[in-house]
């Protein structure tokens, strides 16, 4: 057999290199190395800083309005349009049985005491109960849950003080607060007197919260009061004597009054904090409490684990407490704490904007930072301009990574139109997004025919995810008017994860918990608080939005207790239920 020739596989001789007389570096990349590391490093920086998306034009809100279709056809009993103030109603957002979907309250009003016949306002109670099916359409179970009652209800807060697994609900009021204990049969029960958390019969209360400000492991209570009249002069006649007629509640004839701390003593009992635990804010040209609080929003202004309260006011500035650790409250004040107390600095006032923040600063404290600045340009007086009360709700709504805030737009003053030209009572929200400038509202997606923007008279807004499809939908709770249910219909697709925690060494709803989502490109932080707002609390659970950058690297968790915690999730665009180990 004749075989052809093979060819040799034999490599030929290698060059020396360099070769003889010639130089190993080309001169040219003596010059152009040096430029390419630089660009490198500059392109890592730069995507670092100004993550895809931050220099993009503003999404357009999608919202729809699915009131009626979402089981919301019966509206809750609202304030009359008579009634002497128009700071109600309120909402929150609870899952009261434990199925994991969010349910919903609102705190409806109620006639005042000289406006109908106690027969007629006994028919009919002032809180409505409504249970989410996990698709985001609700059932009216108020009168089930025994939650039929009756009181002049302002705002509400939700927290599980007996550490039984199951939310409670404390409700702030115009007389007696009262404390509806879960029983985890799908009622609650009234145990404001064996709690001793009613508070007097003669306060008008606001704005309050469940936070774990001693660290014992169980949640202590926090209430502001709006005013006070004399035990020997009834609610009627001290409005007359004050003359301010049926308006917004202007009370200067009432008197003002400090924040009632309620120390948890547990078996379900509470005792009542002298002096407030520090949190005296004090009026220097009255020498008395400063007047009228709306709002108490628990935040970690300082980054040390211990959450802090910020205090807004219709008619003052807004005030931070810094929580000291060992049960007292301290307030922050400019010029003392610049140098030492962190992200706390940015709290001057909402007078000293823009704010200072950390580079770590919890994504939604930076939102209610800038929210403190959103009157400014407006031509209206603050004390009118209810957005910058915390008439609003930060979140990231369209999941790009970055935090937006979805604002009512309420204002407090019903003839406001009668001062300023162009201004109407009924404002339309609006979805306000970071740009170069500050805050711009964005455009709203399908005008034609998409009602979520129409005027209305918004006062507690929260959000949650209702319909369980990752996105945050909003609720809004009207004065004069029925609530509003948004479904965030964003088509912008992006990835997200959800996060809730459950603390097993410091009080279960890990209030002060930082939660940090490590990408590529960014570390996203959020702290573990009870999102309180102007007569709304949010949903707890923690939404971060990833933007185009889906690959999580880690979750780094600082718990309360002090404990630092790392995974890896497996997968995004889901739910996560974290324990402390």
């Amino acid at each position: 057999m004749n075989l052809a020739p093979t060819t040799s596989l034999r490599p030929d001789p290698i060059p020396a290199f360099p070769p003889p007389g010639k130089s190993a570096v080309p001169p040219l990349l003596v010059v152009v190395m040096p430029l390419v590391i630089a660009a490198i490093v500059l392109s890592v920086l730069f995507a670092w800083l100004f993550p895809a998306g931050a220099g993009q034009v503003a999404p357009a809100a999608r919202f729809t309005a699915i009131t009626e279709e979402a089981g919301l056809q019966r509206p809750p009993i609202i304030p009359s349009a008579d009634s002497p103030t128009t700071l109600g109603s309120a909402v929150a957002v609870l899952d009261y049985n434990g199925d994991g979907a969010p349910d919903l309250l609102f705190v409806n009003g109620a006639p005042w005491p000289w406006e109908e016949a106690m027969a007629k306002r006994m028919s009919r109670g002032s809180l409505t109960l409504l249970l989410n099916d996990g698709h985001g359409h609700f059932s009216d179970t108020t009168a089930r849950a025994d939650l039929n009652v009756e009181l002049q209800g302002m705002a509400v807060a939700i927290g599980d003080y007996d550490n039984d697994g199951r939310p409670d609900i404390f409700v702030t009021c115009v007389g007696t607060n009262h404390l509806f204990h879960n029983r985890g049969d799908g009622r609650f029960e009234d145990v404001t007197d064996t709690a001793n958390v009613g508070g007097d019969e003669n306060t008008w209360s606001t704005g309050a919260t469940w936070i774990d400000y001693d660290n014992d492991g169980r949640l202590d209570l926090v209430v502001a009061h709006y005013a006070r009249w004399p035990q020997d002069v009834g609610l009627s006649l001290a409005f007359t004597v004050a003359k301010v007629g049926r308006s917004y509640g202007t009370p200067t004839g009432f008197v003002s009054e400090f924040p009632s701390v309620y120390r948890n003593l547990g078996e379900g009992r509470f005792a009542l904090v002298a002096g407030s635990a520090g949190l005296h804010d004090i009026d220097p040209q009255t020498e008395l409490p400063v007047a009228k609080p709306l709002a108490i929003v628990p935040v970690d202004a300082n980054g040390d684990g211990k959450l802090d309260l910020l205090f807004s006011y219709h008619t003052n500035e807004t005030a931070l407490f810094l929580n000291q650790g060992d049960g007292t409250f301290r307030q922050w004040s400019a010029g003392r704490d610049d140098r030492h107390e962190g992200t706390s600095a940015g709290f001057a006032s909402a007078s000293a904007l823009p704010f200072a923040q950390a580079a770590d600063t919890d994504a939604r404290l930076a939102a209610l930072q800038a929210a403190g600045g959103l009157a400014r340009s407006e031509p209206v007086d603050a004390p009118l301009f209810l957005p910058a009360k915390f008439a609003l709700a930060p979140g990231d709504f369209n999941l790009d990574g970055r935090f937006e805030i979805f604002s009512g737009q309420g204002l407090a003053e019903p003839d406001i139109n009668k001062f300023e030209q162009g201004r109407e009572y009924q404002a339309k929200p609006e979805l306000l997004w970071k740009s170069a400038q500050g805050w711009i509202a964005t455009p709203v997606a399908g005008m034609e025919g998409n009602t979520w923007a129409q005027p209305l008279t918004a006062r507690g807004v929260a959000i949650a995810d209702f319909d369980g499809d990752g996105d945050l939908d909003v609720v809004i709770a009207q004065h004069d008017g029925p609530p509003i249910l948004l479904r965030n219909d964003q088509r912008l697709a992006l990835p997200w994860l959800r996060v809730k925690l459950i603390a097993t060494r410091s009080q279960p709803e890990a209030g002060g918990a930082r939660v940090e989502v490590h990408t590529p490109r960014r570390v996203l932080a959020q702290t573990v608080a009870p999102a309180m707002g102007f007569m709304a609390q949010s949903e707890s659970t923690l939404t971060f939005g990833l933007g185009d950058d889906a690959r999580v690297r880690k979750i780094v968790i600082r718990w309360p207790s002090g404990q630092r915690q790392e995974i890896r999730p497996e997968a995004i665009n889901r739910t996560l239920v974290i324990r402390e180990p």
